[in-house]
């Protein structure tokens, strides 16, 4: 048996073949990651949003019929992502970048000695 999600990958995987594009070149159409749409196509994440959906789907000439099946699929897969204590694919958002990690923290800091123009603006007493 399959999971919803499992289902939505299939039939965006359908889609983006039938176009005849390559990941890279649908990404950036509809401005996203490479790995990300990838992600989508393969199931491990689920779009937050179906707004990336739709597009992918009309730019792979998803007939009228499609894209209402694919939206249901997508209900279906987002619905089971958001239950609660669920083992869901990723969740993923239409932004998609990981965040940078932090810089390492400073090991030294250099303290510059005040410039009369600060000194000038210190209140007096």
């Amino acid at each position: 048996m399959t999971t919803h999600a499992e289902d939505f990958a299939a039939r965006l995987r359908e889609l983006k073949e039938r176009s005849g594009r390559s990941y890279g070149q649908l990404a950036a159409r509809l401005h996203l990651s490479t790995s990300t749409l990838h992600r989508y196509c393969n199931g491990a994440a689920v779009p937050t949003a179906y707004a990336p959906v739709e597009r992918l789907a009309r730019l792979c000439g998803a007939t009228p019929e499609e894209l209402i099946a694919l939206h249901r699929l997508w209900l279906l897969a987002d619905a089971t992502r958001r239950e609660p204590g669920r083992a869901a694919p990723e969740q993923a958002s239409a932004s998609d970048e990981p965040a940078a990690e932090p810089p390492p923290p400073a090991t030294h800091v250099a303290e510059d000695p005040p410039t009369e123009a600060a000194d000038a603006d210190a209140p007096t007493a």
